[in-house]
């Protein structure tokens, strides 16, 4: 069963389909934070930030909210016995 018929299926509780929604929406939030007209104001050499320039901190940031969503996704379905 697709990811699509997953989160629109009339089986899941309303539970269910708000952790799917939360993660999709954390998702596009991420794709839209790297795009105009949000990225440019980070956009920047200086300052440093942990030894990075601005824009690459900002990168990293969304790369490890992405991550840590998916990984809070998996051990939330784990937990569950999805995967057994």
């Amino acid at each position: 069963m697709g990811i699509k018929a997953r989160v629109f299926s009339s089986a899941l509780s309303k539970a269910e389909r708000r952790i799917y929604g939360a993660v999709t929406v954390i998702f596009i939030g991420v794709f839209l934070a790297t795009m105009w007209p949000i990225y440019p104001l980070f956009n920047r050499i200086r300052p440093f930030v942990l030894g990075m320039p601005a824009s690459l901190f900002y990168l990293l940031v969304l790369v490890f909210v992405g991550f840590f969503s998916l990984l809070a996704l998996y051990r939330w379905e784990d937990g569950r016995g999805k995967f057994k």
